[in-house]
This record gives structure tokens, sequence and C-alpha cells, in this order.
């Protein structure tokens, strides 16, 4: 019964883009999150943090919809799949509880959000945009760290957050992205990549220290090759081919 809700809100978001009514999509992401406020009034800011991943993804799978719908003649097929990939999202990654779970809604939390965030960074006022991408890193940090019982969470998911925050300043007159032509604004920012990287970077020197392992071990120096080596690639290889948005 729960995976058919699940698969019906995700058909109904796809039914609502596609007939050119976002704001209908948006208004019934925010609804199905009932849950969030049917408890008492002290604890609906706890729950609303608790929630930042999921409703980053759904609101950003409705975004992500409406791009999809740029696509010309694939545009029902784009949004079809990304259709599928939310419901994939709520009924077989969100309802896990495993460490390796909540990494991982953490990282497609943030790869939703800032995808949707930049791919829209042209109409949204530059404000807005960075306030939001904070939001959106501050959630996903957040969702690992309180699992991991950190003593901290909420100052260094701000200090994750903050660094996101600065990523996007810096590519947000210049978004590159990638995809082909036939995608018109459903492309992948590269910023979304270097975000996602350094998110992977940062996750691993916290799970390294936290051990009490040195920094210098070969489980952060890899990582750290690694991310570098694919940033500097996308800089300076496959930055002058790819398109602007």
């Amino acid at each position: 019964m729960h995976a058919l809700l699940n698969i019906t809100l995700a058909t109904a978001l796809f039914a609502l883009v596609a007939t050119g009514s976002w704001l209908l999509a948006i208004s019934l992401v925010l609804v199905s999150k009932w849950r969030i406020l049917a408890v008492r009034p002290r604890y609906w800011w706890a729950n609303i943090l608790a929630n930042i991943v999921d409703l980053t993804v759904s609101l950003g799978t409705v975004a992500l919809l409406y791009l999809a719908g740029t696509s010309g003649q694939y545009g029902l097929m784009m949004q079809a799949i990304v259709t599928a990939l939310y419901a994939l999202w709520l009924i077989a990654l969100k309802p896990r509880s495993k460490q390796v779970w909540i990494k991982a809604q953490a990282i497609v939390g943030l790869l939703i959000g800032s995808w949707a965030l930049l791919a829209l960074a042209h109409a949204v006022p530059f404000a807005l945009v960075l306030v939001v991408m904070y939001v959106v890193a501050y959630g996903a940090a957040r969702h690992v760290l309180v699992s991991r019982e950190e003593d901290q969470p909420s100052l260094l998911s701000m200090v994750f957050g903050l660094l996101v925050a600065e990523i996007t300043w810096v590519v947000y007159h210049w978004t590159v992205a990638y995809g082909v032509d036939a995608m018109a604004e459903f492309k992948l920012p590269q910023g979304t990549i270097v975000i996602v990287l350094l998110a992977f970077l940062v996750e691993r020197i916290y799970a390294v220290q936290s051990s009490g392992k040195s920094l210098r071990s070969i489980e952060i120096i890899a990582p750290l090759v690694f991310v570098v080596l694919i940033i500097v690639v996308l800089a300076f290889v496959f930055s002058s081919g790819a398109g602007i948005i």
C-alpha cells in the first residue's frame, strides 16, 4: 500500500508538470509532507530539519521535471525517467536507515538540489540561490552527522553549508553544463559535479578523522587525488565545449 501511494505521488507530479501545472506539483509535494507538522508545535523545527533532504529531493524533482519538459521531442521521455527515479527514491532509498544508505540519501539530496538550483539560477535572484544552496548543503551534512551521533552536527553542517554556498557564488555567473543540444535546459551543471565531489571528499576526511587515523593515510590521499584530478579535468578539458546555461 505504501509503495502504491508513493508511485501515485510520483505519477501525479509527472502529470501536473507535464500539463504545465508546476505550482500545483509543488503544492502537492508540500501537502504530502503533512506528517512533519502532525506533532506538537515545539517539534516542528526539529522535524523540518530532519526532512530537509527529503524535501530537497521532492522539490528538486519538480524542478527537474520542468527542465526535462524543455527537451522538445524527448521531453516526455526525460520526464518519465525522472519520475521513475523519484519513485525509486521514495520506495527503495528513502526508507533505508543503515549508515551507507543515509550517506547515499544525503548525496542524492545534494545532487538533485544543486542540479535543480544551478540549472534555474539564471531565473532566480542571486541571494536566493545562495540561501537555498546553503540550506540544501546544511541539510545533507546534518543528515549524515546526526546519524553518526556527532556532538556538534549543527556547527559542522553550517560550515559545510557555507563551503557549498561559496562554491555556488563562484559558479553562479558562469554555469557550465553537460548534455546534448536536444536536452535544452535539462543539462547537468558542472558546479553540481564539483559540489558532489567535494562532499564525498569532506565525508572521507570526517570519517578518517573520527576513526582516529592519520589524515595522511591512503584513505584520505586517494580520494583527494581522485577529486582534484576530476575537477582539474572538468575545468581545463571539459569546459570549452560544454554549454553555458
